[in-house]
């Protein structure tokens, strides 16, 4: 997690922790020298295990991480990540689809930047994002968020009015938001969200889906859900205020 303190806003670079993922152990280890010489601490893993083992006993200030780990795309697990530390991550990929860098972004990433790229620009981002992560305006009282209230099933603005959603809306909103960036497919959504068997011609979840995109959007709380091509849909999280 970010660390506490003030000095690394005056660049001085020698204690921030870096986490470096990327299974291509020639980059990574080039790019972890890259960082060495800037004074930063940087760590290197090459899977998936090994991140999730070394942020359970570790803090680091920021994640640069790969967007395919062997079969893994990391975008899709940024939610198991965010369970263990709320680090800035800065996605390194070498997929030039629009849509992933789109979704990555939208699923809370700090960054999204193409290989190849040199690791002095690696270098002037990650403080770029340090300064914005320890300034005053972000080290002041958390502001109020969106709430999903299972116990109520209702859904809080920030200001803390609700959301006027049907059942089959809440329940939309707690399958999907309860696997944040993995794509449900429309099967699974219909029998748990209600309660029968899909058919092919069936647009009652994307009705649906419509509907709480709708009234979430006109609360404020921005585009949380997105149609994954032949995948289903999957939550990406609401827009807080500033």
């Amino acid at each position: 997690m970010v660390g506490n303190s003030a000095a690394k806003l005056e660049m001085e670079v020698s204690d921030i922790a870096v986490l470096v993922v990327d299974d291509d152990i020639s980059m990574a280890e080039g790019l972890v020298e890259m960082l060495r010489m800037y004074g930063l601490a940087a760590t290197h893993v090459a899977n998936w295990p090994a991140t999730l083992a070394v942020l359970k006993t570790n803090r680091f200030d920021i994640i640069i991480l790969d967007q395919r780990l062997g079969r893994i795309d990391t975008i899709m697990h940024l939610g198991e990540l965010r369970r263990l530390t709320d680090a800035p991550v800065v996605f390194l990929s070498g997929n030039q689809l629009e849509a992933d860098r789109i979704l990555g972004l939208e699923m809370g990433a700090a960054d999204f930047l193409l290989k190849p790229i040199s690791g002095r620009e690696i270098v002037a981002r990650i403080r770029a994002h340090l300064r914005r992560a320890l300034s005053p305006a972000h080290s002041s009282t958390p502001k109020p968020t969106w709430r999903i209230s299972v116990d109520e099933r209702r859904l809080y603005q920030p200001n803390g009015s609700p959301v006027p959603l049907t059942s089959a809306e809440f329940s939309l909103l707690e399958v999907l938001s309860s696997c944040p960036g993995q794509p449900t497919d429309r099967d699974i959504l219909t029998q748990r969200v209600l309660n029968r068997p899909y058919r092919v011609e069936d647009r009652s979840i994307d009705n649906l889906v419509y509907q709480l995109r709708l009234k979430i959007g006109q609360a404020g709380g921005g585009e949380v859900i997105v149609a994954m091509r032949s995948r289903g849909y999957a939550f990406t999280g609401f827009e807080n205020p500033a």
